[in-house]
């Protein structure tokens, strides 16, 4: 398949209470800058000059909603990506466009509802699925991982708290790229191979550890999760995709959101995902990646979905009070790397899965990002809810966090 120029479709409904328009020019100065200390990191915006604390109302820092500034943010990087889908909602305004293709052969517009792969935003269907095991009393968040998982962390570790992986504040280790492929090449030929979580943990843990005492330093990863995953099936005997479903999926009815455990299609509408592979004549070819094995992080969604699970996991129709608060509780402790330009200013910004991000304007956000080969995603929410993005895109560079897109889109909505 060889790539070709993409037709632009793109799509915009709003409502808003109050509208004002933005030049390019001051929207393009609006932009935020972003640092990526490594591969992992999610993309994230830089917060503003002076530490700002979480606010759980915005009063009257949030802006009026800006279609202009929002379908420009969706379509300025037709150069990486062949698809893009964004949805504003709450009682601030609603927006809802696309921007690219569906379909690369057959130039078929990105449907407003189209199913997307969530990669890491699975991270927080994890973390609430363990902090009610919590509240149910089967796990101590404050116990360490050993007493319920005996045999998967060398025995030379100290006791790492459970409270720790979901807070990203373990010290476990991560994968390199000698453990899993990561050439466009390697990622196509083996995408549909199958890693259990006790294989890429056992991959992690041969390597170094970031840091030495658990709870001291934040610094983002999976390994993490992927024993967060490993607790809850331990706990329960089901695997996490069917406690994901019976206490999350169905209660909220969120039709259109699977946790796959081996299927490798996208169901109902949706966007094919692409990875650009050099030619042996050095121009790049897209690839169609939509297929391919679940794995870990391999929810399926939309962005209707995701703005319901994120506006009931806000309210506190999923957690109780204290295990609810623990979604918003950042630790005070030194991110690894940091520096005074992410989102912490050198501090941590993650609390149980939730990124915590204050932009220019004194508004703060709360969501996560996620990535796999072939879709970008993301939701993010003002605490109050009174305004809330979420975003998909199809990115041709085998994965990764589009930090200048997903900054562009981030702003957009709550920054313009």
């Amino acid at each position: 398949m060889t790539s070709k120029p993409l037709s632009s479709h793109a799509g915009t409904t709003t409502t808003a209470g109050r509208r004002r328009r933005v030049p390019m020019a001051a929207l393009v100065c609006a932009v935020l800058g972003v640092v990526v200390p490594s591969a992992t990191v999610p993309a994230v915006a830089a917060p503003a000059a002076r530490p700002a604390a979480a606010a759980d109302t915005t009063g009257d820092r949030l802006p009026g909603l800006d279609p202009q500034a929002l379908q420009h943010a969706l379509s300025s990087a037709p150069d990486r990506v062949t698809g893009v889908l964004a949805r504003v909602s709450g009682p601030a305004g609603h927006w809802t466009g696309t921007y690219g293709t569906a379909d690369i052969e057959t130039g078929a517009p990105v449907p407003v509802d189209g199913r997307f792969r969530l990669g890491s935003v699975t991270k927080i269907f994890i973390a609430t699925v363990l902090l009610q095991l919590a509240a149910e009393d089967r796990v101590d968040l404050d116990q360490p991982v050993q007493r319920y998982l005996p045999d998967v962390l060398p025995g030379n570790y100290p006791p790492i708290p459970v409270r720790t992986l979901l807070n990203f504040t373990s010290g476990l280790p991560e994968l390199t790229p000698d453990d899993l492929p990561t050439t466009p090449e390697g990622i196509v030929e083996h995408r549909f191979d199958n890693h259990p979580f006790s294989e890429l943990v056992a991959k992690a843990v041969q390597h170094e550890r970031p840091f030495t005492e658990p709870g001291r330093t934040q610094v983002y990863g999976a390994t993490g999760y992927y024993v967060a995953a490993m607790l809850v099936e331990n706990l329960t005997g089901h695997t996490y995709q069917q406690e994901i479903t019976t206490r999350i999926l169905q209660p909220l009815h969120l039709r259109d959101t699977t946790a796959p455990r081996t299927g490798t299609t996208i169901p109902g509408p949706h966007s094919h995902g692409y990875i650009a592979v050099p030619r042996p004549d050095g121009g790049p070819r897209l690839v169609d990646i939509t297929e391919q094995n679940p794995g870990a992080g391999g929810m399926i969604s939309t962005t209707a979905d995701l703005d319901r699970f994120l506006t009931a996991l806000f309210r506190g129709r999923l957690l109780p009070p204290a295990e609810q608060a623990e979604l918003f509780d950042v630790p005070d402790v030194p991110y690894l790397g940091g520096t005074a330009d992410d989102p912490g200013q050198g501090r941590a910004y993650y609390a149980a899965g939730l990124m915590r991000v204050t932009l220019p304007n004194s508004v703060t956000v709360w969501g996560k990002t996620g990535t796999t080969f072939g879709y970008t995603d993301g939701m993010f929410a003002t605490r109050d809810l009174r305004r809330r993005l979420v975003y998909s895109f199809n990115p041709t560079t085998g994965g990764g966090n589009d930090l200048t897109l997903v900054t562009r889109i981030l702003s957009a909505a709550f920054a313009p």
